[in-house]
């Protein structure tokens, strides 16, 4: 089972600025456009961290930005091992939502271990990336961010308790509009006792794969320079748990976008596995977002552009087979989750697309659907798939069984920020 640790925090201090003004989202989200608003926040903005600017040059520019910071008294490092309690307010398709976390320092552990467990495959690069600004910084910016099973309601017991006793040690609204708040509690025996059962519960990756698994490679590579204790930090990666049945837990789906039209005879093609019905939109071009949302939860998905500016419903059959090559030694579970049915039911069939084919590019993805919208009129001719989002249970099922989904197939939301408290791999 995994384990995890209180740590010493690098934290901004008041002289950096108003929290509001230093945060930002983990770096693969953040557009070109949402990084300068960022930069222009403030000179401390946590992007400047996270995702600097240049070329290889960059990642020591990072470090020497960060040791300035430290040195001028805008960022503090605890002088005691603290856990950190986190709690998320936002608002999500017009309903208010509150996430709340424990952020703690988890064992990075490689997957075969079985401590931590992934849920989506990962690329190469942006583990690269990461590895070479931890290797030049000696620091983690973003945390990991984990689901924990929680049966015993350990986990959400003890950050309430810390919520009610205390007001909050920081508290700020990032760009987006999220309020974001942090408890520092100093983590003696007796806090760690109170957590405790965690021990005995499995953890699975929501967001962050990537960044975790840079946490096992830093680990490996300082390990091959130096004896590192067992409870050194660079063992460890900067990680914020979440209950599994927290309420503010949202996952959004992620639509599929294909820049071709489809064949002549896909109603033919597609009959054996889905009932095919019709739709069609009454509400207008201003609400047609809204009314194609309110159209995903009555289907498997709703295809826009089978037929030129037509909706269809396709809903599988009870017993169905999917026409794909679905890989030997998945399960049915793993094939009916949505991004898998769409990809072996659909998108294969329809147009021959592959594995290879998705790594190349050749089919677009967003979480908006009026996102989506938009692609389709400035891509005549595109068929679009919208989808309901994978579960939280689908999620730790398949995990169970190392059965990984497809990139793209989890949007967790929303992202958890960064620069509320950083992670120095280093005991001093």
């Amino acid at each position: 089972m995994p384990q995890f640790l209180p740590f010493r925090g690098l934290r901004y201090t008041p002289s950096a600025g108003p929290l509001s003004d230093l945060l930002a989202p983990p770096y693969d989200v953040i557009s070109p456009a949402q990084q300068r608003a960022l930069e222009n926040r403030n000179d401390r903005n946590a992007v400047r961290l996270e995702l600097a600017e240049g070329g290889d040059e960059r990642y020591e520019a990072v470090a020497k930005l960060l040791s300035q910071w430290q040195s001028d008294g805008a960022l503090a490092r605890d002088g005691r091992p603290m856990l950190y309690v986190y709690e998320q307010q936002f608002v999500e398709e017009g309903h208010a939502y509150t996430r709340k976390a424990l952020i703690a320092a988890v064992e990075a552990q490689p997957w075969e271990e079985g401590a931590v467990k992934p849920h989506e495959f990962t690329m190469s690069g942006p583990k690269a990336d990461r590895l070479r600004l931890l290797q030049a910084t000696g620091t983690q910016f973003s945390p990991v961010f984990m689901i924990a099973r929680d049966r015993a309601a350990t986990l959400r017991q003890f950050i309430d308790e810390v919520m009610s006793a205390s007001e909050p040690t920081e508290s700020g609204t990032s760009i987006d509009g999220d309020h974001h708040r942090l408890w520092a509690v100093e983590a003696g025996t007796f806090e760690m006792r109170k957590i405790a059962p965690l021990l005995a519960e499995s953890f699975y990756i929501a967001d962050g794969h990537h960044r975790y698994e840079t946490g096992v490679n830093y680990r490996d590579w300082r390990g091959a320079h130096e004896v590192l204790p067992r409870d050194h930090p660079a063992r460890f990666a900067l990680t914020a748990i979440v209950s599994a049945d927290d309420p503010g837990l949202v996952i959004r789906p992620i639509h599929r976008m294909v820049p071709k039209a489809a064949p002549a005879n896909w109603r033919e093609i597609l009959e054996p596995a889905f009932d095919i019905v019709h739709v069609k939109l009454t509400r207008g071009e201003t609400h047609r977002s809204e009314e194609l949302a309110s159209l995903v939860s009555d289907a498997d998905a709703v295809a826009i552009g089978l037929e030129l500016d037509q909706v269809h419903l396709l809903k599988r059959k009870a017993g169905a087979g999917l026409s794909g090559a679905i890989p030997a030694g998945m399960s049915e579970e793993w094939a009916a989750i949505p991004p898998n049915l769409l990809r072996y039911g659909v998108l294969e069939p329809l147009w021959g697309i592959n594995d290879d084919d998705l790594r190349a590019g050749v089919v677009v993805y967003s979480h908006d659907i009026a996102e989506v919208t938009e692609f389709l009129d400035d891509h005549p001719g595109s068929v679009a798939f919208l989808l309901n989002p994978v579960g939280i249970d689908a999620v730790m099922s398949l995990a169970d069984k190392g059965e990984r989904m497809p990139q793209k197939s989890t949007f967790f939301h929303p992202k958890l920020g960064t620069g509320l408290v950083f992670y120095p791999l280093n005991p001093d």
